[in-house]
């Protein structure tokens, strides 16, 4: 006859009796498959795939645009979605300055875009190119839009700077001021000039200091002086 010691005795009053470790293992197991089929509706059914894309900032171009360029296929579940991958091909979109992609459970996708606004032109074999704030030259049309100046750029390696320049000055502007000019030109970035619509001339300069030169000139317009000089906008002068 074995005798047991006080050690094994404690261990056997710690082991659960059988239906207990019943129930444990049922749990466990139970917890498993929930976790198995959580994982799954989530990750790989279309339970809480894409059903809707939302798109938001539109105003040139359409929702159907929009969606088309992003390519998200229907179904596809939203922890999945490189939504990096479709911010690349929305931006690709010449319009698109920017965009930003969101999921909404259960089923949502959000493609907030911003566009690019036009501040003025130039002439390209006979179409007139949207420019932007930025310089960015992004769309073709035929005829140029009423209230854009024409932007006349000089050519050669300093053109994209030149471009940029004149964009910034222009988008500086206010709207009321830029339907009044006509072109924009500057052979380099420290020559702007500002042609207006009755022939008047705007002396720039460079875009140094654009915003104190923007507030001068609405006043120095009123004067109808055919010459306005604000490259120096603490000593502008007119005749």
């Amino acid at each position: 006859m074995s005798v047991m010691t006080p050690r094994a005795f404690a261990r056997e009053r710690e082991l659960p009796p059988p239906d207990r470790r019943r129930r444990i293992l049922l749990v466990v197991a139970g917890a498993v498959v929930l976790a198995i089929v959580a994982t799954w509706l989530v990750a790989f059914s279309s339970v809480f795939g894409v059903r809707s894309v939302q798109v938001r900032g539109t105003h040139a171009l359409t929702t159907a645009q929009v969606e088309a360029a992003a390519a998200i296929k229907h179904g596809t579940p939203l922890v999945r979605l490189d939504t990096s991958a479709v911010t690349e091909r929305v931006e690709k979109l010449a319009e698109v300055e920017s965009a930003q992609v969101s999921t909404s459970f259960p089923s949502t996708v959000v493609i907030t875009i911003e566009e690019r606004i036009a501040v003025g032109y130039v002439r390209r074999s006979g179409h007139a190119v949207l420019v932007d704030g930025s310089g960015v030259q992004y769309r073709s049309v035929a005829v140029a839009p009423q209230g854009l100046p024409r932007f006349v750029i000089g050519s050669g390696t300093q053109a994209r700077a030149i471009g940029a320049a004149i964009a910034t000055v222009a988008a500086a502007l206010p709207a009321s001021v830029r339907r009044q000019v006509a072109s924009i030109e500057a052979l380099d970035p420290a020559s702007i000039t500002l042609v207006l619509t009755r022939g008047r001339v705007v002396q720039w300069g460079s875009e140094a200091r654009t915003p104190a030169k923007v507030r001068l000139l609405p006043t120095l317009l009123r004067r109808h002086a055919s010459q306005i000089n604000v490259s120096n906008p603490e000593q502008p002068y007119t005749h």
